[in-house]
This record gives C-alpha cells, structure tokens and sequence, in this order.
C-alpha cells in the first residue's frame, strides 16, 4: 500500500467503536499491517499537565512542543489545523498501512464502517458513505453486515477493500 487506508469506525456513543478498534488492532498487526488509530475527542484532552515542562513552554508562548523519549514522540500544536483529518493521518502516520479512527462521521474522503447496536440504532448517516455495518441486530441495506464478534471477517473486509482502493 502506497499511502494508509484510512477508515473511520462510526457509531452512537456506546455502540462499540472502541471495542472494535481495540480487537481488529491485533488482528490487523498479526496479518502484518502497521496500523495507527485516532480517536476524536469532541470535549477536548489534555496531554500538557501543569506544572511539567511542555506546560510550562505552551504558557511561555511556545506555538507547539514536540516531546521525545527513546521509545515515543508526542507532537503538540496549538491553534486551528488547517488539515483536514484525512489530511492530518496521512501526514502524520505516513508510516503505516492501515489508519482506524473512532468517529468523524462527517469526515470526507474517508471510509466509513458503522458499529450498530441493539437498543442504540443508527447514526443519521447518509448510507452511501458506509461501507459495511457491524451489528447484532438485521438492518436494511444491501451492504455487509458482520457480527461484532466476528473480527477475522472484518479484518478480512478491510484488507481487501484497503487493497482495492491503493490499487492491488
């Protein structure tokens, strides 16, 4: 694969993105893949804690702070992103094969799977931007539907798709 796939796990709070993200990762990193996740984060987070020295730049002015360890980087940038998220991931996880982000139902240009559960329904997407459904309940589309359960099914959706949208 030439640059990641990108595929958004979309859903109602509680429906099971994260779940899902969380199981097909290693199902993912076993089939050989490097895969990355994002997670929108709508209230906001904090990873710049007061009284530590990344704080401490921020509040001196400082317009981003990358932080460095022999095992991880974290990169901090202030401000409005002029990227968009699809544009963020390719920059960003330039490196791998696979990006999983949980939400950005509105984000264009990216793949859609929905996660749909019992007594939680459906988001008010326009169908044509899902790909695939993940339920425990029928739904009405002509599109796939997995059992939550059956990870290696969908693992194996989501490489054959990766596959045909970089051209192989």
């Amino acid at each position: 694969m030439s640059k990641p796939f990108i595929l958004s796990i979309v859903g109602k709070s509680d429906s099971g993105k994260t779940t899902l993200i969380l199981k097909l990762l290693p199902e993912l990193k076993k089939r050989g893949y490097r895969v990355a996740a994002v997670k929108h984060c709508p209230c906001g987070f904090d990873l710049d804690i007061e009284g530590k020295d990344s704080w401490e730049f921020t509040r001196a002015g400082s317009e981003g702070v990358l932080l460095t360890s022999p095992e991880e980087i974290a990169i901090l940038r202030y401000g409005e992103c002029s990227l968009s998220i699809k544009g963020m991931a390719e920059k960003y996880f330039d490196n791998v094969d696979i990006v999983l982000m949980e939400g950005y139902n509105d984000a264009s240009g990216v793949e859609k799977m929905e996660v749909v559960r019992e007594g939680i329904g459906r988001l008010e997407t326009i169908p044509e931007k899902v790909i695939a459904y993940v339920s425990n309940m029928e739904l009405d589309t002509e599109k796939r539907i997995f059992p939550p359960d059956d990870v290696p099914a969908i693992a194996d959706f989501i490489e054959t798709f990766a596959r045909s949208e970089n051209g192989g």
